[in-house]
């Protein structure tokens, strides 16, 4: 029984963490793959390549409403109501994400107010108009992705998605520099190398889905459901706070980086190391927490309890374990990072040897908090729980604070540190929440009782 447990959480956890560094990868790639046109290339899309995130992340939290729901479903043998959370997941992500592509086409008319430069303003606005119609080809690949996770899939978005890397890769090689006949159309070909991919990328899962004859093939039910007005609207009043949450956690998240800036060319160097070090550290606790996710929130779905709250002792402590042994590791191993990284000066170095000690000494809260949050309290449901206790300390104290170390000229080591204050501070909260086990609910029924048939 514990061996078929185990193996259920690692084949949930391991496909979410390999495709959490896929997407690093695929985000990364324009940049990288523009490096040889120039410094002006490169800042066009990396501002792009930011946009997108920011603009992006609120509607994510469409995809992540609908996991939990279609868990708890799945969890309750209720296959109608999970096509129909689907559909409507479909829907809304659709109304939400359209007004962005549309701020998306207008770049050139307001790009100018973020970034003096010219060059880089039409660079960027030509990218942002090419890419505009990839903003809802990601919506919905991340609404039918997470569904399939919800399942217990998460292998098929995993194959899919390296998919796309590597189209995205060779598209941008064609496209950006001319091969194979084709003309060099530098950021351009960037651009259309994302929104070619992200089409491959979707219509990929939807052939998959209709040929496997998949209960979330696409199908004339799928506008049915859009007429339960009250499931529609419970859907909406569920996600809204999730959305709410990703769009708060993203502005600060990025005010973080931003004003980090203002340490130093060094201080920059190091967030340059630190970035993809810290993104591949979380990849395998981001897994994990959506393993959480679904196993909880199928635990709740079926009405039970007492095997919830096992497994949320089970992977706590995995948890603790891993983030334990990973973060030693990084530790004894951190002297020789910097020779991966080549070019450094002798005080980047040293500042980049005490940022890795702080994080190797800090990251543990950040790890907890994320399983509790995202895989325990969100599967039963708690989200406004989670906005609040988020928006409280993040903007009640974590960037306030933050923004006066910078006013005040604080070292870069300091504010680093900072970043970590709001998870220290929403530590107490967050465990409380889950020994007072509010988050134990089973939301299949309150779906039921909105109205939804």
């Amino acid at each position: 029984m514990q061996q078929t447990l185990w193996r259920r959480i690692a084949v949930l956890a391991l496909p979410v963490a390999l495709q959490t560094l896929l997407q690093a990868l695929l985000g990364m790639a324009d940049v990288v793959m523009v490096t040889g046109l120039g410094a002006n290339a490169v800042a066009a899309v990396g501002l792009a390549a930011k946009l997108h995130f920011l603009l992006l992340v609120m509607a994510m939290g469409i995809a992540a409403s609908s996991s939990i729901l279609i868990a708890q479903h799945y969890g309750a043998g209720n296959l109608l109501n999970c096509q129909r959370t689907l559909a409507i997941a479909l829907y809304w992500g659709t109304l939400i994400t359209l007004p962005s592509v549309v701020v998306f086409l207008l770049g050139a008319y307001w790009l100018g107010w973020i970034n003096p430069d010219p060059e880089v303003v039409r660079l960027a606005a030509v990218y942002l108009l090419i890419t505009a119609p990839a903003l809802l080809l990601t919506q919905y690949i991340a609404v039918y992705e997470a569904a399939l996770r919800a399942t217990g899939n998460a292998i098929m978005p995993l194959v899919v998605g390296a998919g796309a890397v590597l189209s995205n890769v060779f598209f941008n090689y064609v496209l950006i520099f001319g091969h194979f006949g084709f003309p060099a159309l530098g950021v351009e070909g960037a651009a259309w190398g994302t929104l070619i991919s992200r089409m491959l990328q979707l219509l990929t899962i939807l052939a998959w889905l209709s040929w496997s004859k998949h209960l979330f093939a696409l199908s004339t039910a799928y506008v049915g459901f859009l007429r339960d007005k009250a499931a529609m609207r419970y859907f909406l009043s569920f996600s809204f706070p999730v959305m709410l949450n990703h769009a708060l956690w993203a502005v600060g998240n990025s005010t973080y980086h931003i004003a980090t800036g203002f340490a130093g060319t060094e201080a920059l160097a190091v967030m340059g190391v630190m970035v993809p070090i810290e993104s591949a550290f979380f990849a395998l606790f981001v897994g994990l927490a959506s393993a959480a996710a679904v196993m909880v929130g199928q635990s709740l779905g079926a009405d039970d309890q007492k095997q919830a709250q096992q497994l949320y002792r089970l992977f706590n402590r995995t948890a603790v374990v891993l983030v334990v042994v990973l973060a030693g590791t990084l530790w004894l191993l951190r002297s020789w990072i910097p020779s991966v990284f080549g070019g450094l000066d002798a005080t980047t170095v040293s500042m980049l040897m005490q940022t890795l000690a702080i994080f190797c000494l800090g990251v543990w809260v950040k790890i907890l908090n994320m399983l509790r949050i995202l895989g325990i309290l969100r599967a039963g449901g708690d989200t406004r729980f989670c906005l609040i206790t988020d928006t409280i300390v993040m903007w009640g104290a974590g960037v306030p604070l933050f923004l006066l170390a910078v006013w005040l000229g604080a070292p870069f080591l300091v504010l680093y540190g900072l970043m970590f204050l709001e998870d220290f501070l929403k530590w107490i909260p967050v465990k409380r929440r889950i020994k007072r086990g509010i988050w134990l609910r089973n939301l299949t029924v309150e779906d039921a009782a909105s109205g939804a048939t």
